[in-house]
């Protein structure tokens, strides 16, 4: 169930549509997003391809995956927690209708913000007799490219399970995701209609865990409000137990010392706490004299071979997965997803978690830690050394990143908006905001797509851009003479160009070789595209010339339209947002327009 080199899941895997089924809706959840993760997961359901396929370095698959999606996917994350890309293409513009940033007004203790921190995935299929099939997913890993050790969950719907009381939480969930979308923003009635009708059809839906091991499972939303579940109050942390291991790459000493109190433990207890080397000094001695600890061994932390964005060091991984396991007598309860051990965690963040009941035959402390260890804890393939907690002074201190984290957590809570107008052949851009701040750190905010930059101020003016440097996507970068922060944030922008979707999909077709190669894509047909390279029909007028190419293409979407005519949408898609008559060989807009006709396509 947990061995680490068995029991690995593929995340593009887990989002795949079932057999015979497509995507008809998807509402994810994360507290960090990577634009590129984003739509490396798009493929997947878009495309019902997998997230590492080579595809997702054609723009032309890309184009079409986002076209098929675009509309039925919504990805919520924390604002100002968008990672910058190196490069920033065209078709980061249509993302947008995806993306909802979440900014929790409540401060807490300190000044700080609660933060949105749930990673899951409610997604919906369909088939062709318009048959339903649901999956809740609920995961401890943001969508990013972090090659951090994490925990999933997959629950599916089952007609048989009849039990929708256990649903009634997701839609709790939902009900608080809609709240988040502000409607500030072009694309937003689009989203709260979408969020609407999945709860709606969620409520006579039923999941199980699909396990033997498993007879009972709970979903337990943090920090949604009403309807939220008190962790606090749960057995976790009120009821005595015989065995306890805790996962967790974060901790808070109060948390921790609670769970070692002499209290909670029965005869022959055992405490076992798997966590960050780095999280080691928050704790005194005295916090975790009943525990175990362990993490992960330096060999394993620093031993991959893959290399950072940078280009510059080894990227590392850590353990990120949040576990706990609490058996008493024969009953044992796991819980599984986004909820750090932490104070914040339990009392102001928005968070996701499952518990799952088994029994001790199946499930039990030692069972989980034989499997994570890979046999005895002193096996020497075990992956995780035990560790010992020095006795120095406890260290406090936040993260030199944090402050200006913190900086961008209060500016995209801020009022904004910004205005788009036109001067000729470009775009002015003003954005305004609803005060002026001196922060402690250098603020500057540019267009996405665009190196020009402007420091932080009430009223920000950008000139001449180009139409696809337009997006309610923003960089902003926060820095000192130490270090730097950058991330996107997204600020609400009147008079984006109608023609934008129209401006990115002539920057990728921009001539008859990409456009066929499209047609080709659509069609689904890889003999078909390895024809048109044989004839050569990319270079200019070759449709006409090359005998045989417009007698395959006919084939193929004659094919096509009998057997999935609702492909030739994506076709008429392109067609309608291509400008250069040029681009499209005229033979084809023919026999297109023949198909049209015959298949009553608008």
């Amino acid at each position: 169930m947990f061995k680490t080199d068995k029991d690995r899941l593929n995340y593009g895997n887990i989002l795949m549509p079932p057999t015979g089924y497509k995507l008809e809706k998807a509402v994810g959840t994360t507290y960090s997003l990577d634009l590129e993760a984003l739509t490396a997961a798009v493929i997947t359901l878009g495309l019902n391809e997998e997230m590492d396929t080579v595809l997702d370095n054609n723009p032309i698959c890309l184009l079409n995956a986002i076209e098929k999606a675009s509309d039925k996917i919504l990805m919520f994350c924390e604002a100002g927690q968008i990672k910058l890309p190196q490069s920033p293409s065209a078709l980061c513009i249509l993302l947008e209708k995806m993306v909802v940033p979440v900014a929790l007004s409540r401060k807490t203790r300190k000044g700080r913000y609660p933060s949105f921190h749930p990673k899951t995935w409610l997604l919906q299929y369909c088939n062709d007799k318009k048959e339903r099939k649901y999956r809740f997913i609920v995961l401890s890993r943001n969508l990013t490219f972090d090659r951090s050790w994490d925990v999933s969950l997959v629950l599916d719907s089952n007609e048989q399970a009849k039990q929708p009381e256990k649903t009634q939480p997701i839609i709790d969930f939902l009900k608080f995701l809609r709240k988040q979308i502000s409607g500030n923003f072009s694309s937003d009635n689009h989203k709260r209609n979408l969020i609407t009708r999945l709860s709606n059809e969620l409520k006579s839906v039923s999941f199980d865990t699909g396990s033997r091991e498993f007879y009972d499972f709970e979903v337990l939303p943090l920090g949604i409000g009403k309807n939220q579940y008190n962790m606090n109050d749960d057995d976790l942390f009120k009821d005595t137990f015989h065995e306890l291991v805790v996962m967790s790459p974060f901790l808070s000493s109060s948390v921790i010392e609670d769970l070692n109190s002499n209290s909670r433990g029965l005869t022959g207890c055992s405490r076992t706490l798997i966590t960050r080397k780095t999280e080691l000094g928050k704790l005194k001695q005295e916090h975790v004299s009943n525990f175990d600890i362990y993490t992960l061994k330096d060999v394993i932390i620093d031993g991959e071979d893959a290399v950072s964005d940078q280009d510059t060091e080894k990227q590392k991984q850590d353990i990120h997965a949040k576990i706990y396991l609490k058996r008493k007598n024969s009953n044992t309860d796991l819980y599984m997803g986004s909820m750090n051990a932490t104070y914040a965690a339990l009392n102001d963040n928005a968070e996701m978690m499952v518990r799952l009941a088994a029994k001790n035959r199946y499930l039990n402390g030692s069972i989980f830690l034989n499997d994570i260890f890979g046999g005895n804890a002193d096996n020497p393939q075990n992956p995780f050394e035990k560790t010992e907690v020095s006795s120095d002074e406890i260290n406090m201190d936040d993260d030199e990143a944090d402050q200006k984290e913190q900086v961008i957590k209060q500016i995209c809570r801020m009022k904004k908006e910004a205005t788009v107008i036109k001067k000729e052949d470009k775009y002015d851009l003003v954005i305004n905001f609803e005060e002026e701040e001196n922060w402690p750190v250098n603020i500057v905010i540019s267009p996405l797509r665009s190196k020009k930059e402007a420091p932080f101020s009430k009223e920000i003016k950008i000139n001449e851009l180009d139409i696809l440097q337009l997006s309610e996507f923003y960089s902003i970068i926060a820095f000192d003479q130490k270090e730097k922060v950058e991330r996107i944030f997204m600020i609400p922008t009147k008079g984006l160009p109608n023609n934008r979707e129209s401006a990115v999909v002539n920057s990728i077709i921009n001539d008859r070789k990409s456009f066929l190669e499209y047609i080709a894509f659509v069609l689904g047909d890889h003999h078909l595209l390895s024809f048109l390279h044989k004839k050569k029909i990319y270079e200019s007028g070759m449709f006409q010339k090359s005998e045989g190419v417009g007698l395959a293409i006919y084939e193929k979407m004659l094919m096509t339209s009998l057997n999935e005519p609702e492909r030739l949408n994506d076709i008429t898609y392109i067609m309608n947002l291509i400008t250069d008559n040029k681009i499209i060989p005229d033979e084809f807009r023919k026999m297109y327009e023949m198909f049209q006709k015959t298949l009553r396509i608008k």
